[in-house]
């Protein structure tokens, strides 16, 4: 038998497969990115520029022609009036003091009064009755001093809304209105807001029940030193955080949304949505990251057709195009497409030898099969008016909670990441509906908050 030289050694036909198989998965992650997969884009770090997933416009950078504007308008009364009299005299010698105003030009000035705080004192008056009973007049202050609804509100807004930690909160409030704050202002604040919300979170609930689509997502959060999920549902004018241990099905039944909804759940197809009973619709938008990584760097060539007819489908809808005869053509498309696929698709290796478990799909096969099995939920977006192509209303509210960890880093309590939910809630709800969210937290602070339902 003729020796190998030093170095070399044989390798089996099927290890040698294994290996490339192994060898395509490694190259397959690595060239996953946040434009191609679920991956957010802080994973993408210093790699190669992401391609983005919009489609090039012809349009310029800016505003484009027709759009309205929005500049400072004047107000009809100023709060401080500052007149510039005409002095001296003209070049013939007449005094310009002594001549009537024939016109006022005005300017106005948007400025910072030089005392932003106001401290009232309350006097309450003390008289004795002949009796010798001592009567003294009503005053809701229990303390000699304190601090009042409208800053206890700018703190919780600042905190709970803006993201400014507690330590640079109270370096703003020194610096800016020339007060100091404690920590136990601040955590007390956040704490009153969160027990006075409690009825207006259960109302935010019993309303996402009646709506007949909302959206579904979950993020991942660091607290207290594990990993727990903030689940949100939320619709055009309601959002609901929920923070749980778990990411599946036991958390969402905590929550006590999807367990009794009869509407139409939109969710990135996360495996847990999908054992409830109310109709389900895929985002759109996780399918065309998952067929642009099948095209680019795959080379299916079915994904760039399926991607194609995904948009022109959409397109159709926002342009009110979609009659029964274009529904058909797509869906007639859409079939073509998936039979070109699975004719594209390599066949499935036998195994030689037994093992355990089922032999595993490639990506492309799999996501074949969802758009063939669940294909309904796919295209549900076309038959019903108020289910949108993606789950983007989702992704913007938890895009919240990401720039809170970007911040802050992660919970200390699971206490405190519970009042963030609730409080965030509130706010995120109020804020669709058009109310002024510093007003709306001042109400929930004097137990009388919005009514969002």
């Amino acid at each position: 038998m003729i020796g190998l030289p030093e170095g070399y050694m044989i390798i089996k036909t099927a290890d040698y497969e294994r290996l490339l198989d192994r060898l395509a998965v490694l190259e397959s992650q690595s060239n996953k990115n946040s434009g191609n997969s679920h991956k957010p884009p802080s994973s993408d770090n210093y790699k190669k520029k992401v391609k983005n997933n919009r489609e090039a416009s012809t349009k310029k950078p800016g505003a484009q022609s027709g759009h309205k504007g929005t500049t400072l308008k004047m107000v009809d009364s100023a709060d401080r009036i500052i007149e510039h009299k005409v002095q001296g005299h003209c070049d013939c010698g007449v005094n310009l003091e002594s001549l009537e105003t024939v016109g006022i030009q005005r300017r106005q000035e948007i400025e910072l009064p030089v005392k932003l705080i106001e401290v009232i004192e309350h006097r309450i008056e003390i008289k004795q009755c002949r009796c010798g009973k001592v009567h003294q007049g009503t005053c809701e202050l229990k303390g000699s001093v304190q601090y009042g609804s409208k800053f206890k509100a700018l703190m919780v807004y600042l905190n709970q809304y803006q993201f400014i930690p507690f330590e640079r909160l109270q370096e703003l409030s020194e610096a800016i209105f020339g007060v100091s704050v404690s920590d136990g202002l601040l955590a007390s604040s956040n704490q009153k807001c969160y027990e006075q919300l409690e009825q207006t979170e259960s109302a935010i609930k019993k309303a996402l029940l009646q709506n007949a689509v909302i959206h579904n997502d979950e993020t991942g959060l660091r607290c207290n030193d594990n990993t727990q999920w903030i689940h949100s549902t939320s619709t055009h004018r309601l959002t609901h955080y929920s923070l749980q241990s778990k990411r599946g099905n036991e958390g969402i039944n905590a929550i006590g949304i999807m367990p009794d909804y009869k509407g139409i759940s939109v969710h990135d197809r996360w495996a847990s949505y999908d054992g409830y009973d109310c109709t389900h619709a895929l985002c759109n938008a996780h399918l065309m990251r998952d067929l642009k990584f099948l095209h680019e760097e795959m080379g299916c060539g079915w994904a760039l057709k399926m991607k194609k007819l995904l948009i022109q489908a959409n397109n159709c809808k926002n342009k009110d195009l979609l009659d029964p005869m274009t529904i058909e053509q797509i869906e007639l498309q859409y079939c073509q497409i998936i039979r070109q696929g699975f004719e594209e698709e390599p066949k499935q290796k036998v195994r030689t030898k037994p093992r355990r478990g089922r032999v595993g799909k490639s990506k492309s096969l799999r996501l074949l099969e969802v758009f063939k099995f669940r294909n309904h939920q796919v295209l549900l977006f076309m038959y019903h008016p108020q289910v949108p192509f993606d789950n983007n209303l989702a992704e913007r509210d938890l895009r919240m909670i990401k720039l809170k960890q970007k911040i802050s880093g992660c919970f200390r309590t699971k206490d405190g990441a519970n009042v963030f939910c609730r409080i965030r809630s509130y706010i995120s709800s109020a804020r669709k509906q058009g109310y002024r969210i510093l007003d709306a937290i001042e109400c929930a602070l004097l137990s009388k908050p919005v009514s969002l339902a």
